[in-house]
């Protein structure tokens, strides 16, 4: 019999789960993990991502997990890792992305109750990461590993996903035992790898009054996206003649291009969610950027029937009154509601109203087009960034959106056309998240292209991931929309002062981020004019490095930009039409 430490038994559970990469910061306290991932990682097919900083590593997991569907793993030493490490989850657990958080703490005799003793980098990790996990738990023995590491699994995958946190000290890593002493199950014999479950009665009477509605509007949300139910969506609205709408975090779930699909900052959508007589929500809370799922946006519940599909129980009815609950999966429960209404109904055409919604969006579209149409003015408006990215990058890049203002020129002239291939902080607006999100984008789908496009205060939250980049050889774009300052900032502080005044506090000294990144080992490029931007990209490209554009922008522009009505609108509750 041979023996092995708990560091190579953490490892072999997590091979069992099918994990591919562990983002940690290398550390003493376990250094056991590190010794058994560098013995062993190339037979398990586990390889080592080592960041500049934890909460990048944890956003970097987030979008892994968005783009594969797949739960990712990332470690935190004892004390200060673990503090850096909250804040990615935190943003993590907004937007539901399994996330596996395992930190270590000092050897067990001198941590955790023991902390008013004054050990090193000893604090109470269970109470500091509670609020940001679906769930945590310590291991007290060598033998609970593999059981810890099965129910985090089970529950960061369950219901609506989520982060977890695992606690183990650095001596229960250390400790040596025999192999055979445990069980390590692989994950199709202990938890639900394949979605499913569905009540046919409920998907019967949902597809009865869907083929009956004058109106459809199927508005899809970030549980349409985890379960990449773009497929059953379209086919659904096309069906039913029905208008597809859906929050910032689901764009691309249909092509931008496809003619039911309505624009989640454009009148058009609010007269789709409002005019249906029923709408299929799928996915979605009908949260605070829904405006609750009430009057004006939406109609009145008594004359607008809602059909809510959700992997949550608890997210059933929670902001809205609804007439018929699908628990499930989205994809499972659509495919089968898609048979119930060809069943029941041919296929019409779409409605009226669509060609209504369709001019309303078209005359949008082109106010939107003629404001950034001089590609020589200087400096440039950060929506020409986007209409140059929209024609470069393939319709499957992956573009990943970070900062205030920012992005809202990105949603607003960013053309999505293939599903999960939009990342973006939706629910949490968490600054910094950009360049790790493009990370963890790369990692997961190599194949693919990956661009960020930052605002320059978003970017320098996490800048010294271009370190990261190089090191593992992750040739993504990023362009940096400079204008000096906390852009959205400014436009809270004319909008709450009531007048124009000096700026207090939100302006940058000048940086030159391109040559940050060369001296980083990146390619760097300088723009400042929309016809500079497409040679930068071309270069850029085929440098085959990391790649960092600044792009000066409009200061004075970006103060207002696009949807800034509907922005204001959605935070303070008040939507005027």
């Amino acid at each position: 019999m041979s023996e092995i430490t708990g560091g190579e038994l953490l490892v072999r559970c997590l091979h069992a789960e099918g994990v591919r990469f562990i983002h940690g910061i290398t550390d003493g306290t376990y250094m056991m993990v590190i010794e058994a991932l560098e013995r062993l990682g190339e037979e398990l097919g586990i390889r080592l991502i080592v960041p500049r900083h934890e909460a990048a590593a944890a956003h970097a997991c987030d979008a892994y997990t968005r783009v594969t569907g797949d739960p990712a793993v990332v470690m935190a030493c004892a004390g200060p890792g673990a503090a850096n490490l909250v804040a990615g989850l935190m943003c993590a657990e907004a937007e539901g992305s399994p996330v596996i958080a395992i930190t270590t703490s000092r050897r067990s005799d001198i941590s955790d109750s023991y902390v008013h003793q004054g050990g090193m980098q000893v604090s109470r990790h269970l109470d500091i990461f509670r609020p940001a996990v679906k769930w945590n738990g310590k291991v007290d023995h060598w033998a609970r590993i593999p059981d810890m590491v099965r129910h985090a699994f089970r529950v960061a995958t369950s219901g609506r996903p989520g982060p977890v946190h695992i606690l183990i000290p650095e001596n229960i890593l250390g400790q040596r035992c025999e192999a055979d002493a445990v069980s390590i199950w692989s994950a199709d014999t202990y938890r639900v790898i394949e979605p499913a479950g569905y009540d046919p009665e409920c998907i019967h009477r949902a597809a009865e009054l869907l083929a009956e509605a004058d109106l459809v509007n199927i508005h899809c949300g970030n549980g349409a996206e985890r379960a990449n139910a773009g497929h059953e969506i379209r086919e659904l609205a096309e069906h039913l003649g029905a208008a597809v709408t859906n929050t910032i975090r689901a764009r691309g779930i249909i092509s931008d291009e496809h003619p039911l699909c309505f624009h989640p900052t454009c009148l058009s959508r609010i007269m789709a969610n409002s005019q249906a007589d029923v709408v299929l929500a799928v996915g979605t809370r009908l949260g605070e950027l829904n405006m609750w799922g009430r009057p004006p946006m939406w109609g009145e519940p008594q004359n607008q029937r809602l059909i809510q599909v959700d992997t949550e129980p608890t997210h059933i009815g929670l902001n809205r009154p609804v007439d018929i609950p699908l628990l499930g999966d989205a994809a499972v429960v659509l495919s089968h509601l898609l048979d119930a209404v060809k069943r029941i109904a041919p296929q019409k055409e779409a409605h009226p109203k669509i060609a209504e919604f369709r001019a309303v969006q078209d005359d949008w579209r082109k106010e939107l087009d003629e404001a950034v149409a001089d590609l020589e003015r200087s400096p440039m408006l950060t929506g020409q960034i986007l209409t140059v990215c929209n024609e470069f990058f393939p319709a499957d890049a992956i573009f990943v959106m970070d900062g205030g203002n920012t992005t809202l020129w990105n949603i607003h002239y960013h053309v999505p056309k293939t599903p999960r291939s939009v990342m973006y902080s939706m629910n949490y607006g968490h600054l910094g998240t950009g360049l790790p999100y493009a990370l963890g984008a790369k990692l997961a789908r190599p194949d693919k292209a990956v661009y960020c496009v930052t605002g320059d205060s978003a970017f320098g939250f996490n800048m010294q991931e271009l370190e990261t980049a190089v090191r593992n050889n992750l040739p993504v774009i990023i362009i940096v929309a400079v204008d000096g300052a906390y852009g959205m900032e400014k436009t809270a502080q004319r909008r709450m002062f009531g007048r124009e005044a000096d700026w207090f506090g939100h302006d940058h000294a000048p940086v030159r981020y391109d040559q940050v990144a060369v001296a980083m080992g990146c390619h760097g490029e300088f723009v400042s004019k929309g016809s500079e931007i497409k040679p930068a990209l071309e270069r850029a490209r085929a440098s085959g490095k990391p790649a960092v554009i600044h792009a000066e922008v409009d200061p004075a522009a970006n103060v207002d930009p696009p949807g800034n009505w509907l922005w204001t609108a959605a935070r303070t509750g008040k939507l005027e039409m």
